[in-house]
Order: C-alpha cells, then structure tokens, then sequence
C-alpha cells in the first residue's frame, strides 16, 4: 500500500488534548509551576498541530515524516490520558461514609494528601510531555520534517444532513448481464434452466450489484426468496436470523420482532421446518451442471456514463476544460465500477475548476496498465482518503472495527463516535447532528454503502451502511499502520506485550479474547475495545483499563461475568454496548460511572433496570427492548434517546418523570400483555408526556400498543409536536377509531407516518398531501369514503415510499404523479376497485420514478387459472410497462376465505 496520509489520525486526536489542556490551565489556578509548564505545552503543541496538518496531507511523506508522526501521534495520546487520569482522581471523591467528626477529619486531611500527590505526579508528568514535545519540535526543524512531499489541500465540510443524501446506487451497464442471467436461470426453455449460477470476478467489478439486481427481476417468480450476502468468515446465527427473517416472515413484521431471542437451534428449527413446507429441498439438491458468468470490465462509454452520474454532470453541458482530463480518469480506473464510482464522487464534492481535478489526476498518475484492480483501488481510496477533513478521518478509519458485511446501524455507529471524542463542535450543531453530517458524507462520497432496513418497524435509527470489502481492507491496513487499531481476527498471532494498543477490535475469535481475559497483551493504556460474536467469554473480574471510553461486547454469547462490579473500574467510560448479547449482568452501582454516554441493551432480554442508573446524568442514549424504568428517572437530564419502555411494569409515575427528559429527542415506547384496569390511565398519562415533551425536543415516537384500548393517541396533541419527524403506532388488530386529529399540515419536519385508522375520507387524505415533508407513510385502513381515495396533481412532492392497505375497499387512485415516490405496496379489494373506479387502472403509470410495486390483492375467487387473476395481471403489467425505470413488479392475491379464516 502506499504510505499516503500517515498523519491523518493525529489531527483529529490532538484537538481533544488541546482543549482539554486549555481547559486545565483555567481550572486548577493552585498548581502553580504546573500551570505555566502547561501553558508552554500547549503553545507548543499548536506549533505541533500546524506541522500535522501539512503532513496529513502528504501525499509520499518520507520514512523521517513517518516516524516523527508516530511519535507525535503517541504523544497526543500520552497526554490526553493523562489529564483525564488527574481530572478523575482530583475531581471524584468518595462518598463520606464517617460517623464522628474525627473520623471526617482526618479523612479530609488523607484526601488533601491523595491530592496533593495526584498534583505532583501530574507535575512531573506534564514536564516529562513538555520536554518530549520541545525536542520533537527541534527535530522537526532541524530535519525539515514537513517539506518532505506534496500535498493536496482540501476545503473544510460542513456537516450534511440527510436532505444532501445522494443515493449510490446508479446502475451502469448492467441490463445486458443481468438478462443474460435471468435468461439462465428462468428462460422459456424450461429443459435449458440452470439451478446454480455463479457470477465471478475482481473485486470491486459490481458482482454484488449484479447479483441482487437479477435477485429483484425474479424474486416475485418465487414462493420462497432471500438474499444474503456472505463473508468469507460468516457469522452462522447472523445469517440464519436474515435468512429466517426474508424467507418466513408470512406472519408479518410484528411476527417477528421475537426472532431476535431465539437460540442458534431455535433459528434452524424454525428455517428447516418454513423450507420443508415449501419443498425447497426437493428443487435444490436437484443434479445441475450450473453456469458461470464472468464480469466484464465496463465499455468506454458505460464507464463515461456511470462517472457523470455520481459527479453529478450532465453530458451535453460537460465542462469543455474539463474533457480531456475526464477522459484521462476513465481510463485509469479500467472499467472497474467501485474505483469508478469512489473517485467521481470524491470529485463530486469538488468545484468543477480545471485546477481541483487536474490534482485528482496528478495524485494517480502512478496508476498503470498493468495494476491490478486491487492497486488501483488502493491507490483511488488513498486519494479520496487524504481528501477528507482531518476529523473525519478518524471517523472512517473506525468503521475497520466491523467485521465484513457486517450491518452497521447509523445511529450506534454516530454514539461511538462521540464516545471516543471524534466529533469536532460546530456552531448551530448538536454533536450527534454533525456525526450525522459526516455519515452521510461517506455515503456520498461511496466510502460507505448505504443498506435499507428490513422493516418499518427496525427499532433503531434511520438507516445503516456496510463497508465494501476493499474499502474495508484498505482501513484495516491504514488504522494498523497509525497505530489506531489492533485487529484480531482468524490465524492472527497476539501482539508482543510491549506493544501500546490504544484500540481493540476481535472478531469471532475465541482464542483472541481468552487473550484479552489473561491480559497478555499490553493494555494498559486501550480507549476503546469490541469484542464481536465469542461465545463463552470469561469477563475478567478485574479490568485494568483506566482510560477505557468505549466497551463494545456485541452478539457474544454466554458472557461469564463473574464479579458485574468490574465494569465500576472502567471511570471514563463512554459508551458500554451489550447489543444480541447474552449473560448480561448490569452491575447495582451503574449510576457511579459518570461519564457514560450510551448504554445499549438492545436484543440482550435485560429488562429490569438498576436503581441506580438514575445518577447517570451525563446518559444520552439508553436503548433496549421492554425497559423497566426506576423511579425517579427524570432526574436523567441529559436523556436524548430512550427506549423501549415497558409502559405495563414500570411504577404508574413514569409519565410525570418522562415529562421531565426536556432533551429527549427519540422515544419508544411498548404497552404489551393484557389489559390491566390501570391500562387506561397509563396511556392517557402518556399522552400527557408527550404534550409536554411535543414542544421542547421531541422528534421520533414509536408506540408499540398490544394490549389494546390505544384510541387516547387520537386525541389532541397540544400544543403541536412542531419538531416531530416520525410516528409510528405498531398494533395487531387494532385501529385507531379515527383519523388522528394532531396530523395537520404544521408538522413541517414529519418525514414518516405509520398509523392504522378505521377510515380514511378524502379531507384526511388531502392533510397528509399537505405535509411538506413526509417521505415514508405507511398506512392501513379498513374503509374509505364511498368513491374512493384519489391522489390529486402536485402532491406528495418529497414522498419515496407508500404502502396503502385496504382489504375491504378498493384502495387508492393516484390522479397524479407523486414524483418521488420508489416504492409502492397497495393493499385492495379487486371487486371494489373495480366497481368504486371501474376497473383496475389506478395511475401507476404515473409515477415515473418508481422502481418496485408489491400488489396484495384481494379475491372471492379460489385460485387456479382464475381468469380474473389474469385480468388483474394484464391491467397492472400494462401500467407498469409505461414506466421508463422498468420496476420489479410482485403481484399477491389473496382469498377472501383467507380473511375469514384469521378474523375467526
């Protein structure tokens, strides 16, 4: 690899020290000597930090740059550590627990001396750091350290926020493959098909892309379809749970919000029996010779077209300046999509000035002919690497904790970020918005690619991404090189102990973390560790980690926590994440860990909650499922996501303490088991909550209401949630009685909407085409007015997905184009829509953009060659055929026999 941008992960790591010191020399005015040693420090490190900045962005920094930044980067991390060791032992004192007075003097003088130690030790650590940094400034100058190569400086980003998102996936010149494979696999004829198909090819040549694009044209072909991606070391329950989860969720989605608990035998008893039930056996283990299906490197000109798409250029008013370079870039990428796509969007981001991309090209000139795929990958990332911001850069390098095709949740993703102290403040941002700002950034630039979730009812976040397996490599290599992680994973041998490892990430390897439990690693001085899918795992009784921020233990199983109070030690942790794990044990005196940020609890069954957690105000996020909140948890005032709470067991006074999280910015909440008489007067006192809470931060809501009686989430909302951004109300059976009256065209921000209402009139629906921002509503209606629902002309301007479902009715006419909208799922009666429109032509034809249609018909008809089914075929095939984006079409029918069956 090439030794390009070394310095990246300094910058980013030496802000923090500085503030922090700065910070210092105004708080403790007594330490005297000290102070100006710490002032003089500090203006030599903003010297330091200077000279940083310019080796960052090197492009070839020679072996002296290397290792001097090296030296600097352990400098940072030396002296953050040490000021956050001295801050903990002067500003914490243990609770006075004497019962005379001569006993609490003379645990006053003991503290005095305690501290008096801590100052002078800190004293002599802070000259120790001063000498360190005045020498390294010297040799900096003596030897020139900074002049030693090019650079390529960039403009600083402002965060972006959801509404810059840039969708990555713009298929090129993949319709011909893609009806090359479909024609394998379900030509007409029959004799002719192949079973298995295998695409291969380099990495980064679009086999993914390929694969699920045939998967999308014939899934609906199928009664049985899934699409997995699988790594070269898979995670067997992960895989098990997203096969299960594709292939057998018949029951919906509330049927499976359970799956996430089930054992790895549960998981395959469930699979075995759905597949045995659809015969899936008898037609795979079928004799097939297969067919194989090499990629192509992209022509000339789908390679052209693809790189206008993501720099956002249209061809015929390209830049004339500008064509002689672009042509010169096409060819050094060779028709490989990924390297493609990686370097037109970081050009994206550019102005279209000869000078920006004339450096783009100088910085790949080395590329030839002869590089493979990998190499010109390399050296494409290593550019659009050094592009980036330097506090974003440490941000990227931490995605190489996540092992590959891992799905990475958005939301946890941002926490750790924050944990670990990457997040620079900007003015008009909360924190979390600006680590949301560089998400998608990523996405953007296709650093990252973004993944849909699953189901509507995904309980966290707003989305997630997974990191290419050549990206993935790439950070891997650098984040070792820097010194900013320690991968442990398959044959790897364990670091000699004299190594300082500052971060730890240990993936599926068992004998890595019995490792970490016998402590023969030098880890004394780690910030942040993840340790990912062990089974069995000895938690060390004592965890010698004084600077630790981040403990990330997901999907291990059978954790064998012996002494919960071992976490106690760990005073600066940030973020503490147990999610899909099991043997979680949460120690009672929780609330002493001050600085924790993030508690994630999410698919552990840990329900009952410790007393003490209402001490921790610092807390931001508490996630989980079925929480049981103590008593007295508005005291937690830094609370900004919280949830799900279990409405039912938690003390009847929980409303008046939500009511006081004035933060709280996404809420979940469940009501789950039978009616109790207190049911009521529990979701009315809700209700309340959220009145109060609507007019200070509140922005996501989730209700999950299986109990039943949830008709008080009709009722008023006053004043208006006015910052609302997504409501989402989860029932089985029930129906709201009404159209909720709080849903007026004031909700400005709502982007996403999913209610069930007894009925819909046509007032209802011009509410919801007045909200400016909705983009995802999802709503099921037992009736609607007498001659039908039809959307009018110009609305729905923002909105991409709609499902509408009206099993009694005859659905939804679209009168006119809904511009946005990608994904469509109507529900109806075949009968009614006829009679209510006269026949089945409702409009689809009109949404241009739509690329997939799931149609769940309702018949009185018994199935076979049922004419009418043709009928329903032919009207919606002859809509759908005008669209020009040629979307996936999956026709359902279903009996109304069916649906007198299940109301029984």
């Amino acid at each position: 690899m090439e030794g390009a941008g070394e310095g990246s992960a300094l910058t980013g790591m030496m802000g923090p020290a500085l503030d922090k010191l700065a910070s210092l020399v105004d708080k403790y005015t007594e330490l005297r000597n000290a102070r100006k040693k710490m002032e003089q420090l500090r203006k030599e490190l903003i010297a330091i930090n200077l000279a940083l900045e310019k080796h960052a962005a090197m492009e070839n920094p020679d072996a002296q740059a290397k290792a001097w930044a090296a030296e600097m980067r352990e400098l940072a991390y030396d002296m953050e550590d040490s000021i956050d060791l001295f801050t903990h032992h002067v500003d914490h004192e243990p609770a006075d627990t004497a019962t005379t007075g001569v006993k609490r003097f003379f645990l006053r003088i003991i503290r005095k001396l305690k501290k008096l130690h801590y100052r002078h030790r800190f004293a002599q650590e802070i000259k120790q750091l001063h000498d360190l940094a005045n020498e390294s400034y010297r040799r900096r100058k003596r030897y020139r350290i900074e002049e030693g190569g090019s650079s390529l400086p960039h403009a600083e980003i402002d965060p972006r926020l959801e509404a810059l998102y840039v969708e990555v996936e713009k298929l090129v010149g993949i319709q011909g493959p893609s009806q090359e494979i479909i024609g394998q696999l379900v030509g007409e004829n029959a004799a002719e098909r192949r079973r298995v198909v295998a695409v291969v090819g380099s990495g980064g040549s679009g086999k993914t892309t390929l694969a699920k694009q045939v998967y999308e044209k014939i899934r609906c072909q199928f009664s049985c379809a899934a699409f997995v991606s699988v790594s070269q070391k898979p995670n067997m329950n992960s895989l098990l749970w997203e096969l299960l989860s594709q292939i057998g969720n018949h029951g919906g989605d509330l049927g499976m919000m359970a799956v996430g608990y089930c054992s790895d035998k549960q998981l395959i008893d469930r699979l075995r029996s759905h597949l045995e039930k659809q015969s899936v056996g008898q037609f795979s283990c079928t004799p097939d010779e297969g067919f194989i299906y090499q990629m192509k490197p992209l022509c000339r000109n789908d390679s052209e077209n693809l790189f206008l798409k993501r720099t956002l250029c249209d061809k015929d008013k390209f830049p004339a300046q500008l064509e002689e370079i672009k042509n010169e870039i096409i060819e050094k990428c060779d028709g490989l999509p990924l390297a493609i796509v990686t370097l037109a969007s970081m050009l994206a981001t550019k102005q279209r000035t000869r000078e920006e991309w004339e450096r783009a090209l100088d910085s790949i000139h080395s590329m030839h002919k002869k590089d493979s795929g990998l190499e010109v990958m390399d050296k494409i990332l290593s550019l659009s690497y050094r592009d980036l911001p330097h506090n974003m850069r440490n941000c990227l390098l931490y995605l190489s904790t996540f092992p590959e095709d891992h799905t990475i949740y958005k939301d946890a993703l941002v926490w750790r970020w924050m944990a670990e102290g990457f997040i620079a403040e900007t003015q008009g941002f909360t924190l979390e918005q600006v680590a949301e700002g560089y998400f998608y950034e990523f996405v953007n630039r296709s650093l990252v690619q973004p993944i849909t979730l699953r189901s509507r009812y995904e309980m966290r976040g707003e989305g997630g991404c997974r990191v290419h397996d050549i990206v993935l490599n790439f950070l891997i290599s650098r984040a070792a090189e820097e010194n900013f992680l320690t991968t442990l994973y398959g044959a790897q041998g364990v670091p000699s102990s004299d190594r300082r490892i500052r971060r730890l990430s240990v993936w599926d390897s068992p004998e890595h973390a019995l490792a970490v439990s016998r402590a023969t690693m030098n880890l004394s001085h780690l910030r942040s560790v993840r340790i990912c899918n062990v089974g069995d795992w000895p938690v060390p009784a004592v965890l010698d980690l004084p600077v630790l921020r981040v403990l990330d233990l997901e999907g291990c199983r059978d954790l064998r926590i012996v002494d919960p109070d071992c976490i106690l030690s760990l005073f600066h942790l940030r973020y503490l994440g147990f999610r899909s794990a099991s043997g979680v044990v949460l120690p009672a005196q929780i609330g002493n860990l001050h600085h924790l940020q993030t508690i994630d609890l999410s698919g552990t069954g840990v329900t009952q909650l410790p007393e003490s957690i209402v001490q921790l105000k610092r807390l931001m996020h508490l996630v989980g499922q079925r929480l049981i909140m103590p008593d007295g948890f508005g005291s937690m005032e830094s609370l900004e996501e919280l949830g799900t709470i279990d409405c039912c067991k938690c003390p009847v006074s929980f409303g008046e303490d939500l009511a006081l999280l004035s933060r709280l910015r996404v809420l979940r909440v469940a009501f789950i088991g039978v009616e109790t008489s207190d049911m009521e007067t529990r979701m009315k006192s809700l209700m309340s909550s959220l009145c109060k809470l609507g007019g200070d931060n509140l922005r996501r809501v989730t209700i999950i209401d299986l109990a039943g009686g949830g008709d008080c989430f009709v009722e008023s909302w006053h004043p208006p949630p006015r910052l609302l951004q997504k409501f989402i109300h989860i029932s089985q059976q029930q129906h709201f009685s009404r159209f909720p009256e709080w849903i007026s065209s004031c909700l400005c921000d709502l982007t996403h909407l999913d209610i069930k209402a007894e009925k819909m009139e046509r007032e209802h629906l011009s509410v919801l085409e007045h909200l400016p921002a909705i983009r995802c509503l999802y709503l099921f209606v037992k009736r609607v007015s007498e001659d039908g629902l039809a959307i009018s002309h110009g609305a729905f301007r923002c909105l991409r997905r709609l499902e509408f479902c009206n099993v009694d009715g005859p659905g939804l006419m679209f009168a006119g184009g809904v511009p946005m909208l990608e994904w469509l799922r109507l529900g109806f009666d075949a009968d009614r829509a006829q009679s209510t429109y006269g026949g089945l032509e409702v409009g689809i034809q009109r949404l241009s953009s739509l690329k997939h249609v799931v149609l769940i018909v309702w018949m009185v008809s018994e199935g076979g060659d049922d004419p009418a089914e043709q009928a329903v075929w032919s009207a919606i095939n002859g809509q759908v055929e005008m669209l020009p984006n040629s979307p996936t079409v999956d026709i359902r029918f279903r009996r109304r026999s069916q649906l007198q069956a299940s109301s029984e």
